[in-house]
């Protein structure tokens, strides 16, 4: 099957992207289904928001205001459901034969991350041509014939403290789980703002949810 990664640079004019950045959050989303009805595409996604609280709360207030999110569904300030219209331009995206291998990733400066497979590569090319011939200026990072050994679709994630959440997102964005490792708990916890106990406390307990949530087994 062949593998693309396509990367589309921020845009003010970008629905999620432009706003991201604003609010300095980060989205993963996962399209679910999709339409079209009068020149527009409309697709449901479901999405996860990672970032500090405050930010988050101004996100979503703000993005409720835009026309083109048609329905919201928050099950809590991190994880819901989204109706979004989208351009008909971008249909090449929705078509049947593609894949999303992964979440498409919203990040924190506006870019769009997309990982998408499909057995005809000319499907892929008509993706990376799309957004090249643009407004959106998005790049073909990549494309490869590999196999595609797990699709990582999006569940609800196991519900974590604020507290938990907030120190195992600065474990990962600060480079706590790199190798080498580039910041140590004591660190971490004075971006926190907390002691070395009480951070180490938040961090361990984030883990013993997650970890087995990723590696259950039935």
């Amino acid at each position: 099957m062949w593998v693309a990664k396509i990367i589309i640079p921020f845009n003010k004019n970008t629905l999620i992207g432009s706003r991201t950045k604003k609010y300095k959050v980060n989205v993963k989303g996962y399209p679910l289904s999709h339409f079209s009805k009068n020149n527009k595409i409309y697709m449901l996604a479901s999405v996860y928001i990672t970032g500090i609280d405050k930010a988050i709360n101004n996100f979503l207030k703000d993005l409720k205001k835009d026309k083109r999110m048609l329905k919201m569904d928050m099950a809590d300030e991190n994880f819901g459901f989204w109706l979004m219209e989208q351009p008909f331009e971008v249909k090449a995206f929705y078509d049947p034969l593609i894949i999303y291998v992964k979440p498409i990733i919203i990040a924190e400066n506006g870019a769009y991350i997309f990982e998408i497979a499909s057995w005809n590569r000319s499907k892929l090319r008509d993706v990376a041509e799309t957004i090249q011939q643009n407004e959106y200026h998005g790049k073909l990072i990549s494309i490869k014939d590999e196999k595609v050994k797990t699709v990582q679709i999006m569940t609800a994630f196991p519900r974590l403290t604020k507290q938990q959440k907030r120190a195992l997102e600065l474990a990962i964005t600060e480079g706590y789980y790199s190798y080498p490792r580039k910041i140590d708990i004591i660190a971490l916890a004075k971006i926190m703002k907390v002691s070395h106990s009480t951070f180490q406390f938040h961090l361990r307990n984030a883990e013993k949810k997650v970890l087995p949530y990723l590696y259950s087994r039935v």
